[in-house]
């Protein structure tokens, strides 16, 4: 499992984050995915991602 820093979001708001125990990501259709398993525990579109690191 890995865990991935994360900076999205449009010149007014932007997050940070940091998302633990991730086992995939997958991009498609211009949108990244992130999942636990098989839940996915964030959806967001990939003009949005600023900067997406892969921590551990």
């Amino acid at each position: 499992m890995a865990t991935y820093r994360m900076v999205y979001g449009d010149d007014e708001n932007v997050v940070t984050e940091t998302y633990d125990n991730i086992d995939e990501v997958e991009r498609e259709d211009g949108w990244v995915v992130l999942f636990r398993g098989n839940e996915a525990v964030l959806r967001v579109q990939e003009v949005h991602v600023q900067e997406m690191e892969l921590i551990t």
